[in-house]
């Protein structure tokens, strides 16, 4: 069964103007959301508040993120989903327009960057699902994986260069990446203005009640086999890449040249990102489903092993860009069978209540990492994470062959 409407004309994708609107659009806005989410923290740390207030801006974050994604689905599932991309735009161009302009004028209150993150991260959890059904109703079905990996690509893209633009902007003025961010939101939405009108969502004759019908998605990953192991895959190998990604942050602050290792870290991960993000639909094709979800964890705790014996910092960082570079191939393959095998009038659902679930564990790894590096040295914490992704590694052969 496929869920992709019929009817979409065959052509590239870089001629399809309802992607290239969408892609645009969005790529401006995850470079302006990418300045202002580095932005905020250094803003309160420079205007006196201490490091437990700008760390608040980031639970706060993950907290709204996870509460609100299961209902997201439900709402992007029930609406028009390009009305419901345009509202949520333009509520994070308004939030961040005010944090500008409070900043132009002084010093920004705790309570006004709270409610930025509080509205921006509503706003992107509302988004995600609709903008995942018009990309699933205007690109053909033998294109979506193509699709899937070059809207991750322009995440990792803008986490390589929203960073440094971020530093150059705070240092004319605290203000102007979050006009900046305003400017892309105002820009997104204005692509968004131009998309075809979505066709009225499907829904039954009897509507059921509220809490079945937003549970649908949750229910519906438990009752599909494939769903529900590569859920606990996924959550497993997020957990384990969260933490990851802190201790060599951690670790490699205490070793010779820290902060130099773990800006070079952070940076070479991004790029890994971002090629297996493009590499994503020529892997997929050539590659079985089960070896995918295998090679990453193999290969990071081969390196870790490394890192274990003596090799120091240099095979540690090489683990973590092996895990970013194979983790979107993984992410990408996933997406696109759901979206060619999945219902259209419970898709919205199952997509958020798959990512619930895949990052129920996340927030878990940095402390994690933390605690872990208290106890033992930045060595022999490496040889911990390989143990961990080698039987990451093991659990990936339960994952069974998707029957769609």
């Amino acid at each position: 069964m496929t869920a992709v409407e019929e009817g979409v004309a065959e052509v590239p994708l870089r001629r399809n103007r309802e992607f290239r609107l969408l892609w645009v659009g969005q790529a401006l806005s995850d470079f302006g959301s990418a300045m202002a989410g580095l932005a905020l923290p250094l803003v309160l740390l420079a205007a006196g508040y201490g490091p437990a207030e700008a760390g608040l801006i980031g639970t706060v974050v993950l907290v709204v993120g996870m509460v609100v994604r299961v209902p997201s689905g439900y709402l992007a599932d029930r609406s028009d989903s390009r009305a419901l991309m345009l509202v949520s735009d333009l509520a994070r161009l308004a939030v961040v327009a005010v944090a500008a302009v409070w900043l132009l004028a002084g010093r920004l209150p705790l309570w006004v960057a709270l409610l930025v993150v509080v509205v921006s991260a509503v706003a992107l959890e509302a988004f995600r699902p609709a903008q995942n059904k018009v990309v699933r109703r205007v690109v053909p079905a033998d294109q979506l994986g193509h699709a899937v990996s070059l809207n991750q690509a322009r995440m990792y893209g803008a986490s390589i260069a929203a960073p440094a633009v971020a530093g150059v902007l705070i240092a004319l003025g605290p203000w102007i990446p979050f006009a900046a961010n305003a400017v892309t939101f105002a820009v997104s939405a204005w692509c968004i203005f131009l998309l075809a009108r979505t066709p009225a969502p499907v829904t039954s004759a009897t509507r059921e009640k509220f809490w079945p019908e937003v549970s649908a998605g949750l229910k519906y990953v438990v009752r599909d086999r494939f769903l529900r192991q590569s859920s606990v895959y996924f959550a497993l190998l997020n957990l384990v890449f969260s933490a990851l990604s802190y201790a060599l942050i951690l670790g490699a602050a205490t070793q010779p040249g820290g902060a130099a290792a773990v800006g070079v870290a952070m940076s070479s991960a991004a790029l890994a990102g971002l090629a297996g993000s493009l590499l994503a639909p020529y892997v997929a094709k050539r590659v079985s489903l089960r070896v995918v979800l295998m090679a990453g964890p193999v290969l990071s705790a081969a390196l870790l092993v490394l890192a274990w014996s003596g090799g120091g910092t240099v095979p540690f960082v090489a683990a973590f860009s092996a895990l970013c570079l194979l983790t979107p191939v993984i992410g990408a393959v996933l997406a696109t069978i759901m979206a060619k095998a999945v219902p259209e009038d419970v898709y919205g659902r199952v997509t958020a209540a798959s990512s619930f679930a895949s990052q129920l564990l996340q927030p878990l790894g940095p402390g994690l990492a933390g605690l872990v590096l208290a106890h033992l040295t930045f060595s022999a914490t490496a040889g911990l994470f390989a143990v961990c992704l080698g039987a990451l590694a093991l659990i990936a052969l339960l994952v069974p062959t998707p029957s769609h």
